[in-house]
């Protein structure tokens, strides 16, 4: 009945009508056998039912041991049928044991044998009724759904024998069913029908198999019980044909487990490792070939007939050249795994390298898995090649697939953020974006080929970063979207520039408006600071002296601005000599001592072997004390400032670190900005001016802060040619 297998490969609109002409086709050719075996039921009827029995009792036993052995990929339903024949296979074997005919019965109980015949076909309804409603589906442990069948058989049984006074009589005197009998028996197809009406949805489907099986089965379990209801004596037609009908639907309710659970996922895995482009060999235990996929056979050259079955010896004395070992029997006893074994094919005048690798199963046998070294060499130079492009690129690049992990980054996008190559690759983008605080200036989707987006992010060392992200959706040979570039330039410094030039035309302004007002403001003041001097001489202006001298020293503190903005605002090109920087602070440090001494704080003064570099002497000392100024002003009583020098290369580095409470990131960019202060005092212009010198000297003013303080880098490039002379001055 090998025509049988078309049941699985029916699918669509034509699978109902198809199941049916398969049912009806069944049905028919059994009714013609069941013919051909009345007169043999007649005379010998206590054989004949016994093997038809035991061919039933057979089946129900090899479909408990098929879902057992399969558990772990048997679906639910197959689970539920296994242990429900297996209660069936032991309530028709009580059937057949207590058959009338062999007078195992006890006295006055001749229908114990329909009883449990009946109790096995209720047993089937309820069975698949369960099945096919997933009662069972959370049953994980098989050990524990045994122990259930057991105890209801045993329940069951029992009830029905010790019992038997409470059951209604269901064989008349002549062997015929009494009105009980049909009653249940009806009751029984109704299960069946409501089965069918279950599974009626999904037998359209191509992956429904044991589905399709069940309903071709039903159908015939439902003419066997209209058969079982209606026969006259245990010798009739119908006792017969229903007998053959119940073999035959247990025949195709066992190849449905079969199919669905070892035949089907056999061809299903043997149908995409045939697909795969890499050579795959499974030996058994005994190092016998037992499998070799399409492209395994097309490597070597031969078919994957010509391999299954050949021993791992054999196979090395018919391909491998130089009498080399084959991979499994060359490694140790104790291995489990081999990587990347280079093994030379010799077939006819063919010849291929082949680079092999493969594991060993927990229960023995290897699998055993290839390609040509050729292609690999050339892939994994293909890798090598794209990687060096990347780490070339200046911009941060990072490649992500369909379900967006990442699975590739260049050197520049780690240096940039931080992170380690681990702490990316495998890592899902959004891991990536939640770490960085990325921020961007839309929403990005990329649908598009090409999409350009600002946005920024913070470094694990606290830098933060302004990016033009270009972001390019990568299409695979079918046109569907299989992932993602992603190529970031950090515009930090660029924007950064574009502030400075845009301060210094701003700058420049202030200074025209400076030049011309400045001196004009000054002159008059000046008069005025003279009168109250005056003033503040005579007698009879004694008493108001306190309210002239608080007068003049405003005065003094309005000039104080005007020459800061000034000199803020200053274009004129600053005069410059060689000289020290640690001669400088030399110079100063006793004044930022006795300044932190008035204040109750501390300072730390460490001088490093530097270059002399072209400095202003005046400028400097003022940039150095208006930052000293305010880490002493940021601290409270008792706290440390520290003041550094050092060289790295050809540059001079100053450092001023204080231990206040930091600067807020809000703050931080507006650090600079004219105008822009935190003090109630304060006129914004102090550390303007200290970037404006230090840009006049083309240095860098670098801020670090935290809530543990706030460190000032100052940054002076050493003139072409003195770092390399021994004028390292301490």
């Amino acid at each position: 009945m090998g025509w049988t297998t078309s049941i699985q490969k029916t699918s669509g609109e034509k699978a109902p009508a198809a199941l049916s002409f398969i049912a009806l086709i069944s049905v028919a050719l059994s009714y013609f056998g069941s013919f051909f075996l009345q007169t043999p039921w007649e005379n010998d009827p206590i054989f004949l039912h016994s093997a038809f029995e035991g061919a039933c009792i057979s089946v129900a036993v090899f479909t408990f041991l098929t879902m057992w052995q399969n558990y772990e990929r048997c679906s639910h339903i197959n689970r539920v049928i296994g242990f429900g024949f297996l209660l069936v296979g032991f309530f028709d074997f009580m059937h057949t044991y207590y058959y009338p005919a062999l007078n195992h019965h006890p006295m006055g109980f001749v229908d114990l044998s329909s009883r449990y015949w009946l109790l096995g076909r209720l047993t089937e309804g309820i069975t698949l009724t369960l099945g096919t409603f997933n009662f069972f589906g959370r049953l994980q442990k098989r050990w524990v759904g045994l122990i259930i069948t057991i105890t209801i058989g045993l329940t069951l049984s029992y009830a029905v024998y010790a019992y038997q006074g409470l059951f209604p009589l269901l064989l008349t005197e002549n062997g015929g069913v009494t009105a009980a009998k049909v009653i249940i028996e009806y009751v029984i197809t109704g299960l069946f029908l409501l089965n069918i009406i279950l599974l009626y949805p999904t037998i359209n489907r191509e992956d429904s198999i044991i589905e399709k099986y069940l309903v071709v089965a039903l159908m015939i379990a439902i003419l066997a019980e209209k058969a079982f209801a209606s026969y006259a004596s245990l010798s009739s037609f119908d006792y017969t044909f229903g007998h053959v009908l119940k073999v035959l639907y247990y025949f195709y309710l066992y190849k449905g487990l079969f199919a669905s659970t070892v035949s089907h996922p056999y061809r299903y895995y043997e149908t995409i490792l045939n697909e795969l482009p890499l050579g795959i060999v499974n030996f058994d235990k005994q190092e016998n070939i037992r499998f070799v996929n399409y492209e395994a056979a097309k490597l070597i050259g031969v078919t994957p007939s010509e391999l299954i079955g050949l021993n791992a010896s054999d196979f090395e004395k018919r391909f491998y050249r130089n009498r080399e070992k084959c991979t499994i029997r060359d490694v140790r006893p104790d291995t489990k795994r081999f990587y990347n074994f280079l093994r030379t094919i010799e077939y006819g005048t063919a010849k291929v390298e082949l680079e092999l690798s493969g594991f060993q199963f927990s229960r023995g046998g290897w699998l055993v898995y290839f390609n040509d070294a050729k292609i690999a060499q050339q892939f994994e130079n293909l890798q090598l090649q794209t990687k060096t492009i990347l780490n070339s690129m200046d911009s941060m690049v990072l490649v992500t697939d369909a379900r967006d992990r990442v699975t590739m980054c260049n050197n520049s996008f780690l240096y940039l953020t931080g992170l380690t190559e681990p702490e990316v690759v495998n890592e899902k983008i959004s891991k990536v974006k939640h770490i960085l605080e990325l921020k961007l200036s839309k929403p990005n989707k990329v649908k598009k080929i090409h999409e350009v987006i600002e946005g920024k992010f913070r470094s694990m060392n606290g830098v933060h970063r302004d990016i033009i992200l270009n972001l390019n959706s990568v299409k695979g040979a079918n046109g569907n979207i299989i992932g993602t570039v992603a190529v970031a330039t950090d515009v930090s410094s660029v924007r950064k520039e574009a502030d400075r030039l845009r301060q210094r035309e701003k700058l420049a302004v202030l200074g025209q408006m400076a030049a011309g007002i400045g001196h004009e403001i000054r002159n008059p003041m000046t008069t005025v600071r003279g009168f109250l001097q005056l003033l503040g001489e005579k007698k009879q202006f004694a008493s108001q002296k306190a309210v002239l001298d608080l007068m003049i020293s405003e005065l003094d503190r309005a000039n104080a601005i005007i020459t800061e903005f000034l000199m803020l605002a200053r274009t004129k090109q600053t005069n410059l000599k060689f000289q020290n920087l640690n001669d400088i602070l030399d110079h100063l440090y006793p004044l930022i001592e006795a300044n932190a001494f008035t204040q109750n704080k501390q300072t730390k003064y460490v001088p490093g072997a530097i270059s002399s570099l072209e400095l202003n002497k005046n400028e400097i000392s003022q940039l150095i004390m208006n930052l000293v100024r305010n880490g002493l002003e940021a601290m409270e009583a008792g706290g440390l400032l520290t003041i550094r020098t050092y060289q790295n290369e050809n540059r001079v580095l100053l450092t001023i670190e204080d231990e206040g409470s930091g600067i807020s990131t809000e703050h931080l960019e507006k650090v600079g900005t004219p105008f822009f202060t935190t003090k109630d005092n304060g006129t914004g212009l102090g550390l303007a001016t200290s970037f404006t010198i230090a840009e006049a000297h083309n240095a860098q003013i670098d801020i670090e802060s935290s809530s543990k303080g706030t460190k000032f880098n100052i940054s002076f490039p050493v003139p072409d040619g003195i770092h390399d002379q021994d004028t390292m001055i301490v």
